[in-house]
């Protein structure tokens, strides 16, 4: 994909060769692998597998006209570029997803209650909620592929989980980057009230999701408080990259990774 001409202005312009480079860069998965999740496995795993599935895909056509008209990035052709290849890759996420579980014989789900309740979400809210919401998921993606990595003996699905881990670690600073310009133009009462904001929902949703995947946790010798703890180690990580960029000129290189265990 071209990109827009060369700029020495935009953040923005890094992220999209930083997508494209990793686009052509991911390495070949063990699909050739012949080896089946046990049934003990299978019913541990497919629900879960099912879900993110689905949550990992979406079109972005909502987000997408959204930053196209956003005050902080209209005039910036390098966001656009930059959005689309992160949108594609949050898409090949669900693709290498729904081809696993094609390979296991899982059905993929059209539907879900939670799916669902995020997507309106996005729906309503304006390009920082949108951000927003969609961000919790990835802060909270962390741990449960770390798990799912280990839940299992399958080497095909570590591979998976490591790809996407790989991937979602630099999915934070990119969108860290993108919430910390958005604030950066609010005073410190302001920013403080959308941060605390953003605690609740990801403090919400952390107890959804160990609810609805507390199985694939344990498995991978995970306790609730573990899960907790990791989760909120993972998220006040991000909340102070949003803080650096809203204060001070500056973007988070796309190489500077979360740590992934």
């Amino acid at each position: 994909m071209p990109g827009p001409p060369v700029s020495n202005l935009s953040p923005y312009e890094r992220w999209q060769r930083h997508f494209l480079r990793n686009r052509h860069a991911g390495g070949d998965l063990p699909w050739q692998d012949t080896s089946r999740l046990n049934p003990a496995e299978r019913r541990l795993v497919a629900r879960s597998i099912q879900q993110f599935q689905l949550g990992e895909w979406a079109r972005g056509r909502g987000l997408m006209r959204r930053a196209s008209s956003h005050p902080v990035f209209a005039a910036d052709p390098w966001f656009v570029a930059a959005l689309e290849l992160f949108i594609g890759e949050e898409q090949g996420h669900s693709g290498i997803l729904g081809r696993f579980l094609d390979h296991e014989g899982i059905p993929r789900l059209k539907n879900n209650w939670l799916d669902a309740i995020f997507r309106r979400l996005r729906k309503l809210a304006g390009l920082e909620a949108c951000v927003t919401v969609l961000v919790t998921a990835e802060v909270l993606a962390i741990p449960f592929y770390q798990a799912l990595r280990d839940a299992t003996s399958s080497r095909l699905l570590r591979s998976i989980c490591m790809r996407v881990l790989c991937d979602e670690a630099a999915h934070l600073n990119y969108q860290a980057l993108t919430l910390g310009l958005i604030r950066r133009s609010m005073c410190r009462r302001v920013r403080s009230i959308h941060a605390l904001g953003h605690s609740v929902l990801f403090h919400g949703t952390a107890a959804v999701l160990w609810q609805q995947h507390r199985r694939v946790f344990r498995a991978a010798g995970w306790s609730f408080r573990r899960f907790w703890m990791d989760a909120r180690r993972e998220f006040a990580r991000f909340q102070r990259r949003i803080r650096q960029v809203s204060a001070i000129p500056g973007c988070f290189d796309p190489s500077e990774e979360a740590r992934i265990d």
